[in-house]
């Protein structure tokens, strides 16, 4: 059944991916118009649709999911900053994580460029969005080296916590130590620290968006970040989700790191340290650190 689907899914020029070069290398404008003339939607069921991204791969969504999901079916694409900057730093062979990949299209790009000397870890505590990113992995044939934790990440391993979701907005997912009413889905997990996996110490990139919790997951990366390995963390910034942000930028720019934001204009931007403990505290930041 899937294969018949999959069919129609075709790039509208056979036999011919875009390239990755041309993803980052060209306008950026003709880039998202061609993505978005190849994209195409086929609905399987109800929670389960297959859609044409980045006129590359094919992606499984949940089409009742409007925070992500509707716009990858529409356009073929998202954040294009983003996706354009990962291109240039993920490189083949390299070990990196996707902590908090939603339906996986970081993931699936990582995968790509990583290729299969190298290996992608992609954290995703939704069960019904994990599924749908291990049938993207599969379908595009990269499910040897890239592989799926439903563990969230925290400070410490074996804590009991609770993920809340909307379904309708699954993307927007988060932990939780107490109890949260106002989610329509709650589902009991327990916590474990990043820096204890396997694999964690042969990281080289980290891609951190997990709703308010990275403080906690930087916490549970001690081991790794004394490490030699990690050069770069490309992680979602918002002051007033952490206790002591204060403590957590001061315990990042200790670690070595060099601090900018990734702007969607203007690319790689450097940002100190004043100007972005007093902005407003719910402004949002796509922060590049390097060392």
């Amino acid at each position: 059944m899937f294969k018949h689907l999959l069919r129609r899914l075709a790039p509208s020029r056979p036999g011919r991916r875009i390239p990755l070069a041309d993803l980052c290398g060209r306008d950026r404008l003709r880039n998202q118009e061609e993505i978005r003339a190849r994209c195409r939607t086929v609905v399987v069921r109800s929670d389960m649709a297959v859609t044409q991204i980045l006129g590359r791969y094919k992606m499984f969504v949940d089409p009742g999911d409007y925070s992500l999901a509707v716009h990858l079916m529409m356009d073929g694409y998202w954040e294009m900053w983003l996706t354009e900057e990962l291109l240039r730093l993920v490189k083949p062979g390299m070990v990196v994580a996707d902590i908090g990949a939603n339906l996986g299209y970081f993931t699936l790009i990582m995968a790509d460029l990583v290729g299969p000397q190298g290996h992608v870890l992609a954290f995703e505590p939704n069960p019904h969005v994990a599924g749908l990113l291990q049938r993207s992995l599969r379908v595009n044939g990269m499910g040897d080296w890239a592989s799926i934790e439903q563990s969230p990440l925290g400070a410490v391993s074996g804590l009991p916590v609770t993920l809340c979701f909307n379904p309708e907005q699954a993307g927007g997912a988060f932990v939780s130590d107490g109890e949260n009413e106002d989610f329509s889905v709650a589902i009991p997990h327990v916590t474990r620290r990043f820096d204890e996996h396997p694999r964690a110490h042969q990281v080289s990139v980290v891609k951190i968006d997990a709703e308010g919790s990275e403080e906690r997951i930087w916490e549970g990366m001690a081991a790794l970040i004394a490490g030699k390995v990690l050069r770069i963390v490309v992680m979602e910034w918002c002051s007033f989700r952490y206790a002591d942000p204060a403590g957590f930028l001061d315990a990042i720019l200790a670690a070595g790191f060099s601090l900018a934001y990734i702007d969607p204009l203007d690319g790689v931007v450097p940002l100190d340290r004043d100007a972005l403990l007093t902005r407003a505290p719910d402004q949002e930041w796509l922060l590049l650190l390097r060392r």
